[in-house]
């Protein structure tokens, strides 16, 4: 995919004369159509150098391409019809986006990347966590380059006849403050200087536990103009957005046809705030079921605990410690009258996704083809979907404590028998920087980090599943294909790590429908269900129920 790339300019230099004195137009070619004119552009080399003009520099290998839009108006439509299909921007250079992309533009985009640049810090900030105040500005500023970018692609909808824009993709994925680790001008030589111990730098532990948040939502305006959203913000080094403020924003997008969320569910330090998190999005969720919701892909990353022999905390409200409101949620989205589509990875689950405890009529699912998920290891309510294999030796789960925790962080590792080092606890500091005379750096102690959230030391034994936890999720997946009369395919994975690889996969194949595991066509004429779990086998009942709901059924074992 080519973006175009949008950067301050002068624009008043697109089509200076300068340019067009060396290029005549062939008279012949001013006589074809506009039609054959843009096919005639699609075959140039979008990749060839580089466009001389900031505004048309693509992101990859340069251009030419923009430079023939100086030819003539039928080339200038030609070209621009490509050059501005795919745009990208930052919030900080929003205002040249506004000179740029004229009303005779827009019809063109049909995708437009937006990064949100957050507040600069010192160097000295580096290696200090993240104050109170400094969470506020960073919110804030998201909030703004929010509330910019919607208030601007209003303006489009008010516009006059021709003027209005086609529907297009809005994609939010770089969010980061100019000093973050990979946005640095010189972060490669910060982190020599880290490396050598010349410098204090808490890197991406600097915001982890920080979330930003969207505020003055009522004032956000809706759009009708963009079809499809997606928002991508959970990597470790990247900044994360609550996710009830990625659903107060995607509540905005009236005419939303796909979504694709990339959310963060991984705070461990705090269980008090993912629990609030999960319920406030799960209650958020409620306004995705609109009838033109086509597609919905949900990433809600967590890390099951790398210490196996740990109990996992409740991501469930403390008021209602049995109701997985998200689940619940996720459910009600599942059935929406217009939904084919529906991914979920990672995430963590319970049986209400596919069937709630006692609902009060049987649930459907109108058009849904395919649904996909990759739940996460440990359960809503703090436990294990899966248990030690009994045939192996207990001494063959535990790695040696002096190989579990990769220390490049140059950080202070000092760790007593407790997992508690003698230092005030750093990670809780809400100090201000101090000057150069005064300095002192917080210190992040990643074994005392790890230990204390489950992932020190690793032992990873849990590769068999847990009749007791499994089997009624098995039960209430088997309940709901059983209603989904246009089901296409469906899936149920989780990484469960061992010597030989993952080992919990389970997938539905309609009649008809190809698949990698099927052995020749007289399995692909007949639904199939393979199972990849080993010697473990589920509760009869789950594969009664499956073989009631789905006539012909093929359910096959694969040992591999």
């Amino acid at each position: 995919m080519h973006v175009i790339s949008v950067a301050k300019v002068d624009t008043t230099y697109l089509y200076k004369e300068p340019l067009l004195r060396d290029i005549t137009p062939l008279p012949v070619m001013e006589s074809l159509p506009q039609e054959l004119v843009t096919h005639i552009a699609s075959f140039v080399d979008p990749n060839t150098d580089q466009s001389p003009i900031a505004l048309l520099r693509r992101i990859g290998r340069p251009s030419k391409l923009p430079l023939l839009a100086t030819l003539s108006r039928k080339w200038q439509h030609a070209v621009e019809s490509h050059t501005f299909r795919l745009l990208r921007t930052k919030s900080t250079d929003l205002p040249y986006l506004t000179q740029v992309l004229t009303p005779p533009r827009r019809k063109y985009l049909s995708h437009l990347a937006y990064d949100i640049v957050l507040p600069t810090y010192t160097d000295n900030e580096c290696a200090k966590y993240e104050t109170k105040d400094d969470m506020e500005r960073n919110s804030q500023a998201f909030t703004y380059a929010i509330h910019s970018l919607f208030q601007f692609l209003k303006s489009w909808e008010a516009g006059g006849v021709g003027t209005k824009p086609r529907s297009f993709f809005l994609d939010i994925s770089d969010i980061y403050s100019p000093m973050d680790r990979f946005f640095r001008d010189d972060y490669l030589e910060d982190e020599e200087q880290f490396e050598s111990g010349k410098r204090y730098d808490l890197w991406e532990h600097r915001y982890e536990h920080s979330f930003l948040q969207l505020s003055e939502h009522p004032t956000l305006p809706a759009l009708s103009c963009i079809s499809s959203f997606r928002l991508f913000t959970s990597r470790t080094n990247y900044r994360k957005v609550e996710p009830h403020s990625a659903m107060r924003l995607a509540a905005k997008l009236a005419n939303l046809e796909s979504v694709d969320l990339t959310l963060n569910d991984n705070e461990k330090r705090n269980p008090h705030i993912r629990q609030q998190h999960r319920h406030d999005f799960a209650t958020s969720l409620s306004r995705l079921s609109g009838p033109q919701l086509r597609d919905f892909g949900l990433s809600f990353y967590h890390r099951a605990p790398s210490n196996q022999d740990f109990s996992p905390p409740s991501a469930l409200l403390p008021s209602a410690p049995s109701i997985d409101h998200l689940s619940r949620a996720l459910h009600t989205v599942s059935q929406s009258p217009g939904l084919t589509t529906l991914k979920l990875q990672p995430i963590v689950l319970s049986p209400d996704l596919y069937w709630p405890q006692n609902p009060s009529a049987t649930p459907t699912w109108p058009n849904l083809r395919q649904f996909h998920v990759l739940f996460d290891m440990v359960t809503p309510d703090g436990d294990w979907y899966f248990t030690r294999d009994p045939t192996k030796p207990i001494e063959d789960e535990t790695v040696n404590d002096t190989d579990d925790i990769d220390n490049t962080d140059n950080t202070d590792d000092t760790d007593d028998p407790n997992g508690v080092d003698n230092d005030e606890d750093e990670t809780n500091t809400d100090s201000d920087t101090a000057s150069s005379e005064t300095f002192h750096p917080d210190k992040f102690n990643k074994k005392r980090e790890a230990r204390a959230v489950g992932d020190y030391p690793i032992r990873k034994f849990r590769t068999i599943p847990s009749d007791a936890h499994i089997n009624p999720l098995l039960l209430a997946m088997a309940r709901a294909a059983s209603q989904m009369r246009k089901l296409q395919s469906m899936s149920l994975k989780c990484s469960v790590r061992s010597s030989s690889g993952p080992r919990f996969i389970i997938v539905f194949y309609a009649a008809g429908q190809k698949c990698k595991f099927d052995s020749g066509p007289e399995e692909t004429d007949r639904a199939r269900l393979y199972w990849f779990v080993g010697s473990w086998r589920p509760a009869e009942e789950v594969l009664k129920i499956w073989r009631e709901g789905k006539e012909g059924l093929l359910v096959k074992f694969i040992e591999r």
